[in-house]
């Protein structure tokens, strides 16, 4: 588990207990929220407290407890170049499949809850042109996610000369998709955290 987790997974569940409370007068609309929620957090339990050989578990053991590069990234070629190098060859093998695999499963569950997010916050708004922007923000962090999954993926089947241009940018399309996560979480929240307001106020 990332310490990025510790705070993410409280907030989702502060978020949901929110969301929950919208949905007293539209359960409808508010349900794919709660639905997508309960995939989401099953999902991260599957694929981060489990033993399965694709998971975030199993990595941190091949790698023997060092750091992934969405744990703490690294903004030169030659740090990007030295950690792969730390790795164990069997550590190199595991972290590779996991770019393909729990690394894609876990972020499609989170992107899913996030547009379901996206949609409930929209419908709360007018105009619904504000969907957009809502969208924006976890469609551009999965991109980001995935860039960064092919990125490592290429850097460990390159070794032992991977493109040092490749690595010279993955710490900032690290960083990128690591401000783009808390956003896509915080900026619905507060929006309908307002909008919950502005109708309190208008019904007093």
């Amino acid at each position: 588990m990332t310490p990025e987790h510790f705070i993410f997974i409280p907030t989702i569940f502060l978020l949901g207990l929110l969301t929950g409370a919208l949905l007293t007068s539209r359960r409808a609309t508010g349900l794919p929220v709660l639905l997508t929620l309960g995939i989401a957090l099953g999902t991260f339990a599957l694929t981060h407290l489990t033993n399965l050989p694709f998971g975030a578990r199993a990595v941190h053991i091949a790698l023997d407890g060092l750091p992934l590069f969405d744990q703490s990234p690294s903004f030169s070629a030659n740090e990007v170049l030295a950690r792969l190098e730390l790795f164990s060859e069997q550590g190199r093998a595991v972290y590779q499949f996991a770019t393909y695999t729990g690394d894609v499963i876990f972020p499609l569950s989170l992107l899913a809850f996030f547009l379901a997010l996206a949609h409930f916050t929209a419908q709360q708004l007018q105009p619904a042109a504000w969907l957009r922007l809502l969208y924006a923000l976890p469609l551009v962090w999965f991109a980001a996610d995935m860039v960064e999954n092919a990125m490592i993926y290429s850097l460990i089947a390159g070794l032992p000369t991977p493109p040092a241009a490749l690595a010279a940018v993955l710490g900032p399309v690290t960083t990128f998709k690591l401000a783009l996560l808390p956003a896509s979480i915080l900026v619905p929240l507060l929006v309908l955290g307002l909008s919950h307001l502005r109708s309190a106020r208008v019904k007093a």
